[in-house]
């Protein structure tokens, strides 16, 4: 059946709906669709700048790996040292084996190294190469007064899981203050338990150190008694630590013995033993050996470089060694 005009009309006037009808999208469901589009923004802007940051951070470990490579190949080939057997080159450099007569590699002045490039020597197993016992380097603490580091022994201590560490150091000065081995007068639990450990490894390398030092020092098992009425030997893991007797003396004279092995700047002629303070007064100094048969003292070098005893709540100076 036809529609009629009149009844076609009357049909698009009923499918027209007045514009209150319309469904508009609430004013909730608008914000919820603006937060979207700012958090997809945001994280996508974040997202971003986390990408790129961790792309320069790769860039500019790249960039120290090639600059400190290059510096290795450079100190390693002498003037006019160009050869293409790189075999050949990592022996000769490394070993100081004469290939065709070349010369072995050149040493370099601890004093004009950074700390980091030092560190960049021992990881390479370079240390003994490029330096030699007895070298010193000037550093600054966060008080404003200077210590010397002096390399006493290459290859000498170990890490806590047996690796070797390459370089020793030793302060040649002990610190403007005197500190006590304990707060009581007992050498109880002997090096392991003692208030100078703790405050060395604490507070001390935290708030003194510089940071270039601090990133590159390795922490090392050093061995010391029990007490001076128990000789059983103790490890203790530190970044910093005060020479045994042994380690100074190559022997026991007040300690128990078997607290580590004589280190290479002490075994040779005219080695001075005895230490100033950073001010040039001279000075005792602690060694972490508890005086065998005694339960109060610790062994300590004077200040003539002599080995003697302490009480341990008594102040004396500290000069401490680190490894890298």
């Amino acid at each position: 059946m036809m529609e009629t005009k009149e009844q076609k009309n009357e049909s698009r006037t009923k499918e027209k709906k007045p514009l209150t009808e319309l469904v508009l999208p609430s004013t909730a469901s608008v914000k919820a669709q603006s937060d979207y589009i700012r958090t997809y923004h945001f994280v996508k802007e974040n997202f971003m700048n986390s990408t790129i940051a961790k792309l320069a951070d790769e860039f500019e470990k790249m960039e120290k790996t090639i600059a400190s490579q290059k510096k290795i190949i450079e100190t390693l080939m002498p003037t006019g040292y160009v050869d293409t057997d790189t075999v050949k080159l990592h022996l000769n450099s490394v070993y100081g084996v004469m290939f065709g007569g070349r010369p072995s590699p050149k040493r370099c002045k601890l004093e004009d190294c950074s700390w980091d490039e030092i560190n960049m020597y021992s990881s390479f197993g370079l240390a003994d190469k490029m330096f030699e016992v007895g070298d010193t380097k000037k550093f600054r603490l966060a008080d404003g007064s200077y210590l010397t580091a002096r390399i006493i022994g290459f290859n000498h201590d170990y890490a806590e899981d047996g690796s070797l560490t390459h370089i020793t150091f030793e302060t040649v000065e002990t610190l403007d203050g005197d500190i006590p081995m304990n707060e009581r007068s007992t050498n109880e639990g002997g090096w392991d338990a003692s208030y100078l450990r703790a405050k060395l490894n604490g507070n001390f390398f935290e708030k003194q150190l510089p940071a270039d030092l601090k990133a590159i020092i390795k922490p090392v098992v050093k061995i010391t008694a029990k007490s001076g009425k128990n000789e059983m030997l103790v490890p203790s893991v530190d970044k910093l630590f005060v020479l045994s007797e042994q380690e100074v003396f190559g022997r026991k004279i007040y300690s128990c013995g078997g607290e580590g092995k004589w280190y290479e700047w002490y075994k040779r002629e005219n080695t001075p033993y005895g230490k100033c303070k950073q001010n040039g007064e001279r000075d005792w100094r602690w060694e972490r050996s508890p005086n065998s048969g005694n339960t109060h003292t610790f062994c300590i070098v004077t200040n003539d470089g002599t080995a003697n005893i302490y009480t341990a709540s008594n102040s004396c100076g500290v000069s401490f060694g680190f490894c890298i």
